[in-house]
């Protein structure tokens, strides 16, 4: 995973262990738009050849909001025998990547299938924060939605000092981390079991405390 300032700074390529004490933690724990779609196995197809619509309205320069509402595009699912889904938008939603891109997406499903099953696609569009959206993008679906989801907001850490490992885990995009387990079952009056935020941050001000981020 790559640090924000990082990010906006060319990818300067530094050990995120080596620089993360002094860092935020919800700036350093960064997820992007391909770690989300590798991680239901996505698979780029043409959305105009997919969904078989006309390409001189449907342009490269359309928002999703567009084509979500678009009458055409609706008819078109229908006949095939699809149906969306609600769009998203990580605007909405605690995330680990609201400093960095934003994204806005739906999910496509069978016509006679709950939304709760596994869709067929997802349409996704991104745009760096304060640039230009991307084009509108459609993938098929390998692997379960639900690890998209979790990508967006959980993380996992390894919190070490003195030789002793806390693991913590936060659903909710760094705002809460609950202590999942320590090495050896070595106790430590600094690492409670729930941590917000702030508390994160104060640990990560210790120089001595080391910090590995987790697939």
């Amino acid at each position: 995973m790559k640090k924000y300032l990082q990010f906006i700074k060319e990818n300067i390529k530094e050990e995120i262990e080596d620089i993360i004490s002094q860092a935020d933690i919800l700036e350093s724990i960064v997820t992007d738009s391909d770690s989300l779609l590798k991680s239901v196995n996505a698979e780029e197809v043409n959305f105009l050849d997919t969904f078989k619509l006309n390409a001189d309205k449907f342009t490269d320069f359309m928002t999703i909001e567009q084509l979500y509402n678009s009458q055409e595009f609706n008819k078109k699912l229908n006949k095939i025998g699809l149906k969306k889904d609600q769009l998203e938008s990580t605007d909405e939603s605690e995330t680990f990547i609201e400093k960095t891109i934003d994204i806005k997406f739906f999910l496509i499903h069978k016509i006679n299938e709950s939304e709760i099953e596994q869709p067929e696609y997802i349409i996704f569009q991104s745009r760096k924060k304060g640039g230009d959206w991307d084009g509108i993008k459609c993938y098929i679906i390998k692997d379960q939605i639900r690890k998209f989801y979790d990508k967006l907001t959980s993380k996992t850490i390894e919190l070490e000092k003195d030789g002793k490992i806390f693991i913590y885990m936060t659903s909710n995009g760094g705002n809460n981390w609950i202590l999942q387990r320590t090495r050896d079952n070595q106790d430590d009056n600094t690492f409670k079991d729930n941590l917000d935020n702030k508390n994160i941050k104060e640990l990560l001000k210790d120089s001595t405390i080391k910090i590995t981020i987790k697939e």
